[in-house]
């Protein structure tokens, strides 16, 4: 099962640096398609405004906290992350095993000068490895960039791992809508501004400010007149949303048990939870849902009894939402109490992933089941 915690409706692996060094690893051997996104607060804040972007970050197979902020949150959501896991950090630890496996990388935007700077750079230290391509396209809107000519070139070369400098959400809309034609190449990562400290382009905090979370300081320090405005734009973004999810979460108290039935309804499967949904009972919950939807079931889940929801629970309503659209399944919540469904609400789950506010007659009907006025009485009357 994948351990996610949602925050403000994005879903943040919760994995430590080695955690996510052997996904990527597992990643390149499958093939296919990854994609994989590094996402700090002003993800996030993005992502609020931006639904495209808000349904990448929900689809994409790795998300990692790219940034302290992003794990005080998830403490704050009773999900703690272990640690900031950040694409200048997993670059270089990425480039080592490429050199001891032989896997191909492709180094995609930046400017030419500092992209090449920074492929010399991963050359030097780290003897062996293969960069198979190094293109710096004209900034210019996402829509003008010539797509084809850089797909042909990624075709051609055949690489194990993209790693594209645009900056978000350029780099993460850019790589989703090709995803067709990145087929072969089964690690696609957004790295923002990787390659300037890789090519000594921008220096980065020293080690003790890393540690304390405070290298968004030092960069302000060293460029306040670029980066005031969006710092001050995220803090206060950022923190006011935050607040209003913490603050709702907070609002509900815990019963301190969980439970959980499982009922087949007119060709859906409905799952009645009861109590806390929280890290410590989703194993359960998980299994039950999966293996609801893997049967070619819908699935409603009615949360009239459900008291209390931490962020790991947020994540997992992202995963299972992403589960079903995997299979090609349905899947709704029905009947949350005001507190729960103001709390699904301010995660940014309702709306963007599940529908609000349906009564169970209606959740059922939106999965297929029969029309809400032929159910039996008990079950138009639960939670409402």
């Amino acid at each position: 099962m994948r351990k996610l915690v949602g925050i403000l409706g994005t879903p943040i692996d919760n994995l430590d640096t080695a955690e996510v060094l052997t996904r990527m690893e597992q990643f390149v051997v499958e093939r296919g398609f990854h994609q994989v996104a590094t996402a700090n607060t002003d993800f996030l804040i993005n992502a609020l405004d931006d639904p495209e972007l808000q349904s990448i970050l929900q689809a994409a197979d790795l998300v990692t906290p790219d940034g302290m902020p992003v794990v005080w949150a998830s403490r704050l959501l009773g999900a703690p992350l272990p640690e900031r896991v950040t694409g200048a950090d997993i670059v270089p630890l990425l480039a080592e095993r490429a050199a001891q496996y032989g896997w191909r990388l492709y180094l995609l935007g930046a400017q030419a000068d500092v992209a090449k700077r920074a492929s010399a750079r991963l050359e030097a230290d780290y003897p062996g490895i293969k960069i198979v391509g190094c293109t710096s396209p004209p900034i210019v809107p996402l829509e003008e960039i010539d797509s084809a000519s850089i797909l042909a070139d990624i075709e051609r070369v055949r690489p194990d791992i993209l790693l594209v400098a645009f900056g978000n959400p350029k780099q993460e809309k850019w790589i989703y809508r090709n995803r067709k034609h990145l087929q072969r190449v089964p690690l696609c990562i957004g790295v923002g501004g990787t390659f300037d400290f890789l090519a000594r382009q921008t220096r980065r905090a020293p080690n003790w400010m890393q540690r304390r979370g405070l290298e968004w300081l030092f960069r302000l320090l060293r460029e306040p007149g670029r980066l005031w405005r969006r710092y001050s734009r995220d803090f206060h973004r950022f923190g006011l949303a935050l607040m209003k999810q913490v603050f709702a979460m907070r609002r509900c108290r815990r019963s301190g048990h969980f439970a959980m039935q499982s009922a087949d309804l007119f060709g859906c499967t409905l799952l009645t939870l009861h109590g806390d949904i929280e890290a410590a009972s989703l194993a359960e919950f998980h299994s039950a849902a999966c293996a609801a939807l893997d049967s070619g079931s819908n699935l409603v889940l009615d949360l009239h009894d459900v008291v209390s929801m931490d962020g790991a629970a947020l994540g997992a309503l992202i995963a299972l939402r992403n589960h079903a659209d995997r299979v090609g399944r349905r899947i709704q919540i029905a009947s949350a109490s005001p507190l729960i469904g103001q709390s699904l609400r301010h995660s940014q789950l309702f709306e963007s992933l599940y529908t609000a506010d349906l009564s169970l007659a209606e959740a059922l009907e939106e999965c297929g089941a029969v029309p809400s006025q032929s159910l039996p009485p008990k079950l138009r009357v639960v939670g409402r």
